[in-house]
C-alpha cells in the first residue's frame, strides 16, 4: 500500500482529498492546522488508522518528514488573491521559496511522484481561450508566486522524480473546511442565508470551474498509474461568465433573476477561459461530476454544519 503525503492537507481541498485517498492508501497530512477540522475529528474519519499528522510549517521541512513516502501532493501555500496581497513578502516566502524548498527535500528523499497544486490564475487576463501552451499573464502576487514555483519545480523532473503541475480552475463543492471566497460556494451560501446573490462588476468576466470531486479523481488516477509521465495540465470542467453562473444557481433554487444584485463599482479584472489538451491526453475516460449534484451536496453540507460566514 502506497503512502501519500499531503502538504497543506488540512485546508479546503486537502480535507476532502485526504478522506478520498484514505480509502486506498496510507496518508500523512503535513499542515500547521490553522483550520482544525481534520486534526480534531480524526476519529470520525473512515480508515483513520491509516492517517497520520505532521503538525509543522513547510519552511521547517526536514528529510525525516518524507520517510516511507511514495507520492507527495503539494497543496501548500496561501490560497487566494486577497490573502496573498496582505503581506506580499511573506506570500513569496511561502508560496515560492517554501514550496520550492519542500520539493527539493522531497526529491532528495527519493519521492517517486510530486503533484504540485497550482492555479489557472496564472493566465490572469486573456481574451482568447487558453491552454497549457498559452502565454501566462499573472495579475496577483498569488498567481505570480505560484507560477514561479511551478516552473522551478517542473525543472526538477527526472525519470525517477516525476512532476505533475495541476493548474486548478476555480474550485467548488463541499468540504468540512469550506472556503467561502470561491464564487460558486459564495453564491450558494449567500442564497441560503440572504435569498440574494451578489456579483462583482457586470459579471461578464469569464472563469473556468472544476469540482473537488473531479480534482480528487485526477489525483487518484495519477497516484494509481505509475506509468504516467511528468506534465503540466489545466484542470477544467467547464467555463462560464460569472453572470451566467449566478443565473444558473438562481435557477437551481427556483428563485428570481431579481434576487441577483450587481455591484458595479467593484470590478473584477480577471478574465480567462481555459481548455486542456493534456487532460484529454492523459485522462481520456474522465467523466466530470454533474453540476446540479455538486450543488445539492454543497447545500446539504452547509445546512448540516450550519455554516454562516
Amino acid at each position: 500500500m502506497k503512502t501519500i503525503l499531503i502538504s497543506g492537507g488540512g485546508g479546503y481541498l486537502g480535507t476532502y482529498l485526504t478522506q478520498v485517498l484514505l480509502k486506498n492508501y496510507k496518508v500523512i497530512v503535513y499542515d500547521e492546522f490553522y483550520f482544525k477540522w481534520l486534526f480534531k475529528n480524526k476519529n470520525k474519519i473512515r480508515f483513520n488508522k491509516r492517517l497520520k499528522f505532521i503538525k509543522k510549517d513547510i519552511l521547517s521541512v526536514s528529510l525525516e518528514d518524507f520517510e516511507g513516502v511514495d507520492v507527495v501532493c503539494d497543496l501548500n501555500g496561501i490560497p487566494n488573491d486577497p490573502s496573498s496581497e496582505l503581506n506580499k513578502k511573506y506570500t513569496w516566502n511561502v508560496n515560492y521559496k517554501g514550496r520550492k524548498k519542500f520539493a527539493e527535500v522531497a526529491k532528495s528523499c527519493g519521492i517517486k511522484r510530486y503533484i504540485f497544486n497550482s492555479t489557472c490564475a496564472v493566465y490572469g487576463y486573456n481574451k482568447r481561450v487558453v491552454d497549457e501552451k498559452s502565454v501566462t499573464n499573472p495579475l496577483s502576487t498569488y498567481a505570480k508566486a505560484n507560477l514561479k514555483a511551478e516552473k522551478e519545480i517542473y525543472r526538477m523532473r527526472t525519470k525517477s522524480f516525476k512532476v505533475n503541475i495541476l493548474r486548478n480552475s476555480t474550485l467548488f463543492g463541499f468540504s468540512q473546511n469550506l472556503r467561502l471566497d470561491l464564487v460558486i460556494n459564495i453564491f450558494v451560501n449567500s442564497y441560503i442565508l440572504k435569498k440574494k446573490i451578489f456579483v462583482n462588476g457586470d459579471g461578464n468576466q469569464w472563469r473556468p470551474f472544476i469540482s473537488l470531486t473531479d480534482v480528487a479523481k485526477i489525483y487518484k488516477l495519477l497516484i494509481r498509474n505509475d506509468n504516467l509521465p511528468s506534465f503540466v495540465t489545466n484542470l477544467v470542467s467547464f467555463n462560464s461568465t460569472i453572470r451566467d453562473l449566478a443565473y444558473k444557481v438562481i435557477k437551481y433554487f427556483r428563485g428570481s433573476p431579481n434576487q441577483i444584485e450587481f455591484i458595479k463599482n467593484n470590478k473584477d479584472n480577471r478574465n480567462y477561459r481555459t481548455k486542456s489538451n493534456n487532460l484529454k491526453k492523459y485522462f481520456k475516460n474522465l467523466k466530470f461530476s454533474n453540476f446540479n449534484y455538486e450543488l445539492n451536496q454543497l447545500i446539504k453540507g452547509i445546512k448540516k454544519y450550519k455554516i454562516k460566514s
